[in-house]
C-alpha cells in the first residue's frame, strides 16, 4: 500500500492493513478506483522504477512509466482516504487514513496536512495529493543522484494528466474505464479530419501492450510524452501539439440532443435505427393524440367554477408549463445556434439534410403537442390539487424518447442500434456565428410564453 512519510513522502504499508472497502459505494465515485492490491502494485512501479529508470537517463521512458504510476498511486491513496467521495479530504478523513497506515503523532499529520492542503482552505483536492506525490518522487530520484524531466515543471504534468483525463472520459462513452476501437473511432472522427487508417495507426501506438483496448494509463502516456516532445522541440525552434493531433479543441462545436430525434437524422435510411426511431415517434403521438381527444371531449369548466386561487395558481404553473418543454426549446436551440454540414456525411452517409430537418420537424411537433395537452390540463383544472396530479401524470410520457435511448444505448436491444446510440452521445454539428440567428431561440420562447398567456387570459374571459 502507499501512505505519507514524516516528510510527507511516498511510503508502503503492508496490505493486510487496509480493511475492506464497500466495491459499489467505491467503483460509484469515479473512474480513479484502485484494489488494494492494484494499489501496492502502483506504488511498487512508481518508486522502483524511479530508481531505475533515472540511472539508465532515459526520460522518455520516465515520462511514459514512473509519471502516470507515480499518479495513479496518488489517485489511490486519495481515494482510500476519501471516505464520503465528495471528491476532497477533510483533516479528519486525511488524519483517519494517516493513523491507520502509519505511526505518526497527530502533530506530525497536521504538519503534513497543511504542507500538501497549498491553499490552506482546510481541505486536500485529489490534485493537491497528486502535486505532492510528484514532488516527492522528483526528489526521490534526485537524491539518489538519478535525472528528472526538469524541463517539463510537475504543475505542466499535472494539467497534461488532466488534459488526458478530460479526453478519455469524452470518448469512454460505454463507461468501462476501456476505450474500443469503435469508441476511439467515433471520437476522432467527431473532432479531427484524418482519415480511417490514419486512426487505426494511431490506437495501435496508444495501444501499447496491444490487448485491443486503450486504458486511462496509456492516454496520460501518450499526452505526457508528447508533453515532453513539444518542450524539446520547442527548444529547437519547433512545434508540435497533442491538442492538433487529437483534435480536442472543440470550442465551435456543439452537441447533438441526446434523444431518438438526433437517432433518426443519423441512421442510414430503412436501417434498424431508422424505423425504431420512426416507431418511437408515432408511438407518443398516438399517446398524446388519444389524451388530446379525451381532454376535448371534456370541455373547459365555466369560469364560475374555477376558484381564484385555482386561476392565480395556472398563471404561475404557465413558464414552468413550458420549460418543461425539453423537445421544444431544443429544436429553437438548434436552428438558433447550429447548422447541417455536408462534412457529416463523411462520418455517417444516412445524415443528409432534409433528415436533419426532418428530425428537428419530429422533435418540434413532439415538444408542441405536449404544451397543448399539458396547457389544458391545466386550464381544465378545478382543484389545485387535482391540477398538480394531472400535470405530474403526464411527465413520464414525455420522457419515452428519451428512456428509449437508453435502452439502445446501454445495449438492451440490438449492436447496431447500440452503436448509433452512441453516436449521438459523440456527434457535434459545427455553431453557427450569426449574431442575428442567435437571439431567435430566445425570440422563440419569449413569443410561445406570450401565447400561452394569452391563452390563459382568453380562457378568462371567454368561459
Amino acid at each position: 500500500m502507499v501512505a505519507l512519510n514524516d516528510d510527507g513522502g511516498v511510503v508502503k504499508v503492508k496490505p493486510k492493513q487496509i480493511e475492506p472497502l464497500d466495491h459499489h459505494r467505491r467503483s460509484s465515485r469515479g473512474r480513479h478506483h484502485r484494489s488494494s492490491r492494484g494499489l501496492h502494485s502502483s506504488s511498487r512501479r512508481s518508486l522502483n522504477h524511479s530508481s531505475h529508470r533515472s540511472q539508465s537517463g532515459s526520460s522518455k521512458n520516465l515520462m511514459g512509466q514512473e509519471v502516470v504510476a507515480t499518479l495513479e498511486s496518488a489517485d489511490s491513496m486519495f481515494d482510500l482516504a476519501d471516505t464520503d467521495g465528495n471528491g476532497y479530504l477533510s483533516f479528519d478523513e486525511f488524519e483517519y487514513y494517516m493513523r491507520r497506515h502509519t505511526k505518526h503523532s497527530i502533530e506530525m499529520i497536521q504538519d503534513v496536512f497543511a504542507m500538501i492542503d497549498k491553499d490552506g482552505d482546510g481541505e486536500v483536492t485529489r490534485e493537491e495529493v497528486r502535486a505532492n506525490f510528484l514532488k516527492r518522487r522528483r526528489e526521490l530520484i534526485e537524491k539518489q543522484g538519478g535525472q528528472v524531466e526538469a524541463m517539463v515543471p510537475d504543475g505542466e504534468l499535472l494539467r497534461v494528466a488532466e488534459d488526458a483525463d478530460k479526453m478519455f472520459d469524452k470518448a469512454d462513452v460505454s463507461g468501462d474505464g476501456e476505450l474500443t476501437l469503435k469508441e476511439f473511432q467515433l471520437y476522432m472522427k467527431r473532432h479531427t479530419d484524418n482519415s480511417d487508417n490514419a486512426i487505426a495507426e494511431l490506437f495501435s501506438m496508444m495501444d501499447e501492450d496491444h490487448d485491443g483496448f486503450i486504458t486511462r494509463e496509456e492516454v496520460r502516456r501518450v499526452f505526457l510524452k508528447q508533453k515532453q516532445q513539444m518542450k524539446m522541440n520547442a527548444g529547437k525552434g519547433g512545434t508540435v501539439s497533442m491538442a492538433q493531433l487529437l483534435g480536442v479543441d472543440d470550442d465551435d462545436m456543439a452537441e447533438l440532443c441526446d434523444d431518438v430525434y438526433s437517432m433518426f437524422f443519423l441512421a442510414s435510411l430503412f436501417t434498424q435505427s431508422f424505423f425504431y426511431a420512426l416507431y418511437v415517434f408515432f408511438l407518443k403521438q398516438s399517446l398524446i393524440i388519444m389524451i388530446a381527444i379525451y381532454l376535448i371531449n371534456q370541455g373547459f369548466p365555466a369560469n364560475s367554477d374555477v376558484p381564484t386561487m385555482v386561476r392565480a395558481t395556472q398563471f404561475l404553473l404557465m413558464p414552468v408549463n413550458f420549460a418543461l418543454q425539453e423537445e421544444l426549446v431544443v429544436t429553437f436551440y438548434i436552428y438558433s445556434n447550429m447548422y447541417w454540414d455536408k462534412a457529416i456525411l463523411d462520418l455517417y452517409p444516412g445524415a443528409v439534410k432534409w433528415k436533419f430537418h426532418l428530425g428537428n420537424l419530429f422533435r418540434f411537433l413532439d415538444g408542441l403537442s405536449f404544451l397543448f395537452i399539458n396547457t389544458t390540463l391545466l386550464l381544465q383544472a378545478t382543484d389545485i390539487l387535482g391540477m398538480f396530479l394531472n400535470f405530474a401524470a403526464l411527465q413520464f410520457l414525455q420522457s419515452i424518447d428519451n428512456v428509449a435511448l437508453d435502452l439502445a444505448k446501454d445495449g438492451y436491444l440490438s449492436e447496431s442500434l447500440e452503436d448509433v446510440a452512441n453516436a449521438v452521445a459523440l456527434m457535434k454539428l459545427p455553431r453557427n456565428h450569426s449574431e442575428l440567428l442567435q437571439v431567435m431561440d430566445s425570440c422563440c420562447m419569449l413569443v410561445t410564453f406570450v401565447i400561452l398567456i394569452l391563452a390563459w387570459l382568453l380562457m378568462m374571459l371567454l368561459t
